[in-house]
This record gives C-alpha cells, structure tokens and sequence, in this order.
C-alpha cells in the first residue's frame, strides 16, 4: 500500500521493507542501500562497506506496463 509519510517528505510502500545487511547480502550488485541510524539512502553498488546497514532491491516494471 503506497502512502505519503507523515512528515510529508517521501512517498512510501507500507508492505515493502529494507531488510538488514548481513553475512549473506550480495555484492556488487546495484540496489537500493541506507543507513538506519543516519537516515540516509543511496541508490548504488554494495561493495561490503560497513556504513550501510540495510538493503533493498529495485523495483521493475509489471508486465501491464
């Protein structure tokens, strides 16, 4: 379900999740990477750096697009 947050700021997906960056997350691939704490996300290449704290994967276009 897509909604606008409560500061107003960015439209969100409340059933899509970051999932946390662990021993099994993939590098060097791009993907969608953010650091809770700092609150900042970055669209890029995981390349293992211990500043990102969680993970999630692009979006893609359903086939009725």
């Amino acid at each position: 379900m897509t909604a606008i947050n409560s500061s107003k700021t960015a439209v969100i997906d409340r059933g899509y999740y970051w999932k946390p960056i662990d021993a099994g997350a993939t590098i060097g691939m791009k993907m969608q990477l953010i650091n809770r704490a700092a609150g900042v996300a970055h669209s890029g290449i995981y390349t293992g750096d211990k500043h990102w704290t969680h993970y999630a994967p692009l979006p893609t276009f359903s086939k009725e697009d």
